[in-house]
């Protein structure tokens, strides 16, 4: 993982200098969210997902969903989710995982 951040770092390096701004995918961007809001991104990849963000259509809302989530999930502790409730959302989790990919753009 170390190494491919590494490489597309470089990658993007290269590109800026010959003036081609990459385009992330919604997945590339899905896979970068979490570490966009955690402030941990390269300048490089939060500048790729700031520009992805502002041209998708629907990118934007996910994060938004993202936010609210870490926002509720910080208010909550494990006695306060019912255990049925607690099964229904890692169940969620799963199917979400394995749902195969929507067209990206």
């Amino acid at each position: 993982m170390r190494a491919e951040r590494m490489l597309r770092g470089a990658l993007m390096k290269a590109l800026a200098l010959v003036g081609l701004h990459p385009w992330l995918t919604c997945r590339e961007c899905v896979r970068l969210v979490t570490e966009f809001l955690e402030g941990a991104l390269s300048p490089e990849d939060r500048a790729l997902v700031l520009a992805h963000l502002k041209g998708c259509p629907h990118c934007p809302r996910y994060v938004r969903q993202i936010e609210l989530a870490v926002q509720l999930a910080g208010a909550t502790t494990s006695n306060s989710v019912p255990p049925a409730t607690r099964a229904q959302l890692l169940d969620a989790f799963r199917r979400e995982r394995h749902r195969p990919p929507e067209e990206e753009t």
